[in-house]
């Protein structure tokens, strides 16, 4: 029993000192973001897992009317069915990310397929001419030596400071929350832009964010 006790002890201990490792490596390496500092009244909206061919554009359409900007993190399966959107995204002066080409989680995929990932991404940011390298993980899964890759060949890792819970929530949920939380200026608000219900509450929460003075902006760094 007392054996048990010390191999249960020294493998939670392990455990932690592990997963203390890897956050002190993710969050004090330079390209890695969560949010910015900003001296401006900006806020950074982001939508994973598009593009949409129900709801991209009518979210576009939203922002155009509101002469805001947002940060798209595409897949890259998806960009190759609709071109004309992402075209859309760039002409519009948004900016563009990689959310992978299959969804697939770092996590569940070997290092030989996460190069070629990046591959396919190099490819498909070329075709369109797009300059930065913005990265966000799918479910936000990382792992220590695919992250140190991406940092070694100059990707800029995107995650987010406040989650939306659209893919969660219910929409009128989702939509209160955002009604009533303390705007906190150069946060990174997750969205996506696969869901009805992010895009029919997006002019909602557009105009709420307008009303306060507040500017969503694409990511620029």
């Amino acid at each position: 029993m007392g054996k048990k006790c010390t191999n249960d002890y020294f493998n939670n201990l392990r455990s932690v000192m592990k997963s203390l490792i890897k956050n002190i490596i993710y969050f004090f390496t330079p390209n890695f973001y969560n949010k910015f500092h900003s001296s401006s009244k900006d806020i950074y909206i982001t939508f994973d897992d598009g593009p949409s061919s129900d709801n991209t554009c009518v979210i576009l359409d939203v922002f155009k009317k509101h002469k805001m900007t947002a940060t798209f993190f595409l897949i890259g399966s998806e960009m190759e069915k609709h071109p004309d959107i992402v075209k859309r995204i760039i002409n519009e002066d948004h900016a563009i990310g990689y959310h992978s080409f299959s969804h697939k989680s770092l996590k569940s995929i070997s290092f030989f397929e996460f190069i070629e990932d990046l591959k396919s991404a190099k490819l498909l940011f070329n075709k369109y001419s797009i300059k930065n390298k913005f990265y966000r993980p799918p479910y936000g899964d990382l792992t220590v030596f695919k992250f140190l890759w991406m940092i070694v060949t100059g990707w800029k890792i995107i995650m987010w400071s406040h989650d939306s819970r659209d893919s969660f929530d219910d929409k009128n949920i989702v939509l209160e929350s955002i009604l009533h939380e303390e705007i906190q200026f150069g946060s990174i608000h997750l969205f996506h832009d696969d869901y009805d219900d992010t895009a029919e509450i997006m002019p909602k929460i557009l105009e709420h964010y307008s009303n306060n003075g507040v500017n969503c902006a694409k990511i620029h760094i």
